[in-house]
């Protein structure tokens, strides 16, 4: 399907939304890096959704993406272990009050 760049929201463990000007279908499968702190991770996936914009309205499109396979360290930076099991939360955070 070539090349696409777009920006990301909505990052979790389990993969993200992803804004572009054109989006895949829903199924399609995507390989990719995600930028976090300036350093890259490689990321296979497939499209769980996609909802098209409107290029004349230079309106970009959303399409979630569901993570098939992660490095490990980007997992765990978005809360899950080695297995896809959820981690604890970092605590106990101190009561403001």
């Amino acid at each position: 399907m070539g090349a696409a760049s777009g920006f990301t929201v909505d990052v979790s463990a389990g993969g993200f939304c992803a804004e572009l000007m054109r989006v895949f279908p829903k199924g399609t499968a995507v390989k990719g890096t995600l930028l976090v702190d300036g350093e890259e991770f490689p990321f296979s996936g497939r499209v769980a959704w996609a909802k098209q914009g409107d290029f004349r309205l230079n309106m970009r499109g959303r399409m979630g993406v569901t993570f098939t396979d992660a490095p490990e360290e980007l997992r765990r930076m978005f809360g899950v272990g080695p297995s896809g099991t959820p981690l604890p939360a970092p605590g106990p955070f101190p009561h403001r009050g």
